[in-house]
């Protein structure tokens, strides 16, 4: 009796572990669902963060050439400033 059921049994443990890779499948595949989700998501702050170091180093060399700028004034204005003493005292 326990002969003709050998078939039957292997039969259903062939089946509960097609049901057992189904269900890792579909934990993978929610796993990988979630893992794209958060590649999307970071390649979205990457691009943001790439936008604005290119806004940063455009500000900071403006603000160098505005220094620049004023330290050619201010050195300029205080050659005149000295030139105007020195007539001044002579």
């Amino acid at each position: 009796m326990r002969l003709q059921f050998h078939d039957l049994r292997v039969a259903h443990r062939m089946v509960a572990y097609m049901c057992e890779l189904k269900s890792d499948l579909r934990k993978q595949r929610t796993s990988s669902d979630a893992l794209n989700d958060q590649i999307n998501a970071l390649g979205a702050e990457k691009e943001d963060l790439l936008s604005q170091l290119q806004q940063t180093e455009q500000d900071r060399l403006y603000e160098r050439e505005t220094a620049l700028a004023v330290e050619k004034s201010l050195r300029e204005h205080n050659a005149l400033a000295v030139r105007n003493y020195h007539v001044l005292i002579e």
